[in-house]
């Protein structure tokens, strides 16, 4: 998400902290602190095996200089690769979001590369945002991008950076995925073990008192700053 201002964001809705679901911004943040859970919802975006995840902080922020644009990341892990995984969710269609995938991969790269290091030390990214609407309505369940040759396009950059938009909206072969966007949308809370334990996550998530006074209190500051 975009930021303003040291340690202000914006909640995408405006309910009792007993109703968020995970497809509200704050409740998706404190259940991707489950390890287990965020590493299981990556392989299952992905389609690959990761050995495990490490979190770099809680929302880490990008900020070049004191006037330029800063960015807040939801969840933002590496992986035993040092592959660098950037999860958004995304419930208003600003029509900008390609260009917002861009400003990503490039603070993340500048956040990541040192004066007098080489360019290849740049890690891969992967910039996946969980939208609840269809960005580019054709329906699929999920968007992947990649740089490659538009004269071949079996000839890929390999740049490192992947973009990937996560259609809530859309449909998909991958039967785990697809479980993942009806719950997001409905609720539904099939017999997969994942969707089981990420709906007892919510559960126990919207029962912390901590939470709460901290959810209740960026409202009343959000009340402040309109």
């Amino acid at each position: 998400m975009d930021i303003t201002q040291e340690g202000c964001y914006t909640t995408s809705r405006r309910v009792p902290f007993e109703e968020l679901t995970i497809a509200d911004d704050f409740m998706f943040c404190k259940v991707m602190q489950n390890e287990e859970i965020c590493k299981e919802l990556l392989e299952i975006i992905l389609d690959v095996e990761i050995e495990k995840i490490v979190y770099h902080e809680d929302q880490k922020v990008f900020q070049e200089t004191l006037d330029g644009k800063g960015i807040r990341l939801d969840v933002y892990v590496r992986d035993e690769k040092h592959t660098i995984y950037d999860l958004e969710m995304q419930t208003t269609n600003t029509k900008e979001l390609p260009k917002r995938t861009r400003y990503y991969h490039s603070s993340i790269d500048r956040g990541h590369l040192e004066s007098g290091e080489r360019y290849n030390q740049l890690r891969d990214t992967y910039v996946i945002f969980i939208c609840t609407f269809d960005l580019f309505e054709k329906g699929y369940g999920k968007y992947t991008f990649e740089t490659m040759c538009k004269e071949d396009t079996n000839i890929e950059l390999q740049d490192g950076r992947h973009t990937i938009f996560v259609n809530v909206t859309g449909v998909t072969d991958n039967q785990e995925l697809q479980e993942f966007l009806e719950y997001i949308k409905s609720g539904t809370v099939s017999n997969s073990s994942f969707i089981k334990k990420l709906d007892q996550e919510v559960k126990i998530n919207s029962s912390n008192a901590t939470w709460k006074e901290k959810y209740n209190m960026l409202l009343a500051r959000e009340e402040m700053l309109r």
